[in-house]
């Protein structure tokens, strides 16, 4: 008997001839300060001073964009998405904008409520925690943004905010410019009341990120621009490599790779960041993000100037579903989650008629494995996986079964 079945494949391109050596430019003329992508796929971006502070939206992977807000001429320093996809924004000397209506309209908590401190990273936590950090200092709300309180770090410059993926309690916070022993990285247990010492002292704490398998990594801006990554959720820190002068941006591909952005332009690591190497792409850059629309693997960046400035964007690769078949003549069957869409937990049923290895994994709307579901060998019989999402986003996942040559995946919807 044959089977026919779907099998995801990421098609590579040669970089060099196709894709990923050709940069487009998009909102042409514009200063970009700021890049991220919502819960529902969508992408925005935020505007530097001026005429170019505004927010834009674009709903198709950054292709056209839309301005959504003008705001009154302070920069768009950082998004936030809870899991209601509210949206919110760091306006740097205005205040926290918000949004309950996917951009359609933005309300505003004036910077007094953070002691006319500059806004520079916002962050949303589980249970209504927003995470604030401004030029003198840490804030959080426990009511989805209604009041804010200080909590912390009080004087330091603090830049990126980071809540970790696995226990949403434990927040990172990256100092800069403190002067003295205040800079480097700092970490709270207690949903950001409380922080520990300074944990990675000596570099400017410029941004962060976590990796799936919950590694954080650190760029600084501080010479020798250390690569730094912490396998502990940040208790402490080893240097992997040193990236390219005064880098600010940094994301990770569906395909692994890494990506920083800068001084000199974006650089790409393809060996988890022990050396990362221009990547065609030399003008100076702020953020720079990851984003699937419709299985086109993209990495965008945003620029400044009125000749240069945007988002500019590349094609990393695309996810292409087709059809093969599975000649062994065994059956294996992988059945919808139920229920479907679910909060915040749901079974995976799939059946076995030989004893096999088996792997079953979850990845997000980017591509991006977030959880490791099933990884042994099994015998044969019909199992169910109860997956629990109690710290996910709302938003599309999808579900893969791999069993000797046969790949399945289906889509489920987590609803909050």
């Amino acid at each position: 008997m044959k089977i026919f079945f779907t099998i995801i494949s990421i098609l590579l391109f040669v970089s060099n001839i196709l894709y990923s050596q050709t940069w487009v430019q998009h909102l042409n003329g514009r200063s970009v300060w700021s890049l991220a992508n919502d819960n529902l796929g969508n992408v925005y971006a935020g505007g530097l001073t001026s005429s170019n502070s505004r927010i834009w939206k674009s709903v198709n992977g950054g292709e056209t964009w839309d301005t959504i807000f003008v705001g009154a001429g302070q920069t768009m320093w950082d998004f936030g998405f809870d899991v209601a996809n509210n949206i919110y924004v760091a306006n740097f000397s205005n205040g926290l904008l918000k949004s309950t209506n996917n951009g359609l309209n933005f309300s505003l908590t004036p910077i007094s409520a953070f002691n006319n401190k500059n806004l520079q990273g916002v962050e949303c936590g589980s249970a209504g925690h927003v995470f604030v950090t401004t030029s003198m200092g840490f804030f959080r709300s426990a009511d989805n943004g209604q009041n804010f309180i200080e909590t912390a770090l009080t004087g330091f410059n603090c830049l990126p905010v980071l809540v970790d993926k696995d226990s949403s309690n434990i927040v990172y916070v990256g100092v800069s410019s403190a002067g003295g022993s205040g800079i480097g990285f700092y970490r709270s247990t207690d949903n950001g009341m409380t922080f520990s010492a300074n944990l990675n002292p000596g570099k400017n704490g410029y941004n962060l990120f976590q990796n799936n398998n919950g590694d954080v990594y650190m760029i600084t801006t501080t010479s020798p621009y250390n690569f730094d990554r912490s396998t502990n959720k940040g208790l402490s820190w080893t240097t992997v490599s040193n990236t390219a002068p005064s880098q600010r941006g940094i994301t990770r591909s569906g395909l692994g790779n890494f990506y920083t952005a800068g001084n000199g332009g974006v650089f790409r690591s393809t060996n988890g960041g022990l050396n990362f190497t221009n990547h065609n792409f030399t003008l100076s850059s702020t953020p720079v993000l990851f984003n699937n629309y419709n299985n086109v693997l993209k990495i965008l960046t945003g620029t400044s100037g009125t000749t240069n400035g945007g988002v500019w964007s590349f094609i990393e690769g695309i996810v292409q579903y087709v059809s093969s078949q599975n000649n062994s003549g065994l059956s294996f069957e992988l059945s919808q989650n139920y229920p479907n869409p679910f909060n915040p937990f749901t079974t995976i049923t799939y059946k076995l008629e030989i004893s096999e290895f088996v792997s079953l994994k979850v990845y997000d709307a980017l591509g991006i494995e977030v959880a490791d579901l099933v990884n042994e060998k099994q015998s044969p019989g019909k199992y169910q996986v109860n997956w629990h999402a109690d710290h996910f986003n709302s938003g599309v996942y999808f579900y893969t079964l791999k069993v000797k040559n046969f790949i399945e995946t289906k889509k489920m919807l987590i609803i909050k």
